[in-house]
């Protein structure tokens, strides 16, 4: 069902340049909204002002979920958006040392942290056991690549220790 402002919104703001809300520009604003998660952007690409939203939003209460809705829904596209560039990355050109242009997949293991840190934060906030069991996985994964690099090192000091000099084959 669309979203009918009260009489008193439908006129034009005469200090700005904007029309009418109509429910066609609401629904643009809306729809503006969750691509962008920006109220300014989507109140211009509506052709409204900031301030006959947030009017409408503060006396429609359907308007103020429909906002809130809006809002979920960009953030939602959001959080998924950097989840794909943490998880696989993100192609960026560079130069070649034969000087021709090359693409690499770069990624942010800082953000990629804070992205696992909160989900993790958020499973304990809810009581939820996986988190315990993922932290006992996460340990125990530590703990076998702490054996691993400490098996490597060994051999590295048996082939130094025997003059071997030559590079240790890990498993």
């Amino acid at each position: 069902m669309p979203i009918v402002p009260p009489l008193t919104l439908l006129i034009a703001e005469p200090s700005r340049l904007s029309e009418p809300l109509t429910p066609e520009r609401i629904a643009a604003f809306l729809d503006h909204l969750a691509e962008t998660s920006h109220v300014s952007k989507s109140a211009r690409r509506a052709g409204v002002t900031r301030g006959q939203v947030y009017r409408l939003r503060s006396v429609d209460a359907d308007f103020a979920q429909a906002w809130a809705d809006a809002a979920v829904s960009g953030y939602t596209d959001l959080e998924l958006e950097m989840l794909g560039r943490a998880r696989f990355g993100v192609k960026k050109p560079y130069k070649r040392a034969d000087g021709k242009q090359g693409r690499m997949t770069e990624y942010d293991d800082a953000q990629s942290l804070k992205m696992l840190m909160a989900y993790k934060a958020g499973l304990v906030r809810e009581g939820d056991d996986r988190a315990a069991a993922s932290m006992a996985n996460l340990t125990g994964a530590r703990d076998r690549l702490a054996a691993k690099l400490e098996l490597i090192r060994a051999r590295l000091n048996a082939s130094t220790a025997d003059g071997a000099g030559g590079d240790p084959q890990p498993d």
